[in-house]
């Protein structure tokens, strides 16, 4: 159990793992992680609604570069007060510090999509942040990101089983009444956060 190291046994031992985290740190690793979660949504996001067709890459390569790590902290605070929420229904009791790294562990797959994003980068610059563009790899790129959320999700069932204490069927309806409460919110934002951006590029293009 000492010996652990949970960048590398997350991946197969979730529920060892995130004993251990909360035991020894449970902020471990959690800035980081969620910084990086985000990072990545925040490229789907921008890719999701083209916003390479009204924006250069880099005006919102680098801003989501510099907000991350903000809206990381944000990201796992937020929703990890809504697990603690929903967990209550169901009789959990764990501290908001080993919700957050549930949380935020259970995430660690989604960091490698920031590779395959790297490389589209490198491979299509003007294609990254255009969903379907002609030709783009982001098609194949999705679908990497699918099967990285399959196990990001197997991990965070395990990682809420482990610090509520929850049964199989508990930590599925924990997981399932929070996350609709969530996406909710957050497709909410992202229709506001685009509209605004159309908004905004139709102004511009007036002015100039």
């Amino acid at each position: 159990m000492s010996s652990i190291t949970p960048w590398l046994s997350m991946w197969v031992r979730p529920r060892e793992t995130i004993r251990w985290v909360v035991q020894t740190n449970p902020r471990y690793g959690v800035f980081w992680l969620s910084g990086i979660y985000v990072l990545q949504f925040l490229f789907f996001f921008l890719n999701f609604w083209s916003f390479g067709l009204s924006f250069h890459r880099y005006a919102v390569l680098i801003p989501s570069l510099v907000l991350a790590p903000a809206l990381g902290v944000i990201w796992v605070w937020f929703y990890g007060w809504i697990l603690l929420f929903t967990a209550r229904w169901f009789g959990g009791k764990a501290p908001p510090s080993h919700v957050r790294a549930a949380l935020a562990w259970s995430r660690l797959p989604m960091s490698i999509s920031l590779i395959l994003w790297a490389f589209l980068l490198l491979i299509q610059p003007d294609e990254v942040f255009v969903q379907h563009g002609p030709g783009s790899l982001a098609l194949f790129l999705h679908m990497g990101i699918f099967f990285l959320e399959i196990w990001t999700f197997v991990l965070f069932v395990q990682a809420i089983r482990e610090v509520q204490h929850f049964g199989l069927f508990k930590s599925l309806a924990n997981i399932f009444t929070s996350g609709i409460i969530y996406s909710i919110i957050i497709f909410s934002i992202m229709l506001i956060t685009r509209f605004l951006s159309i908004s905004f590029s139709s102004t511009s293009k007036s002015f100039f």
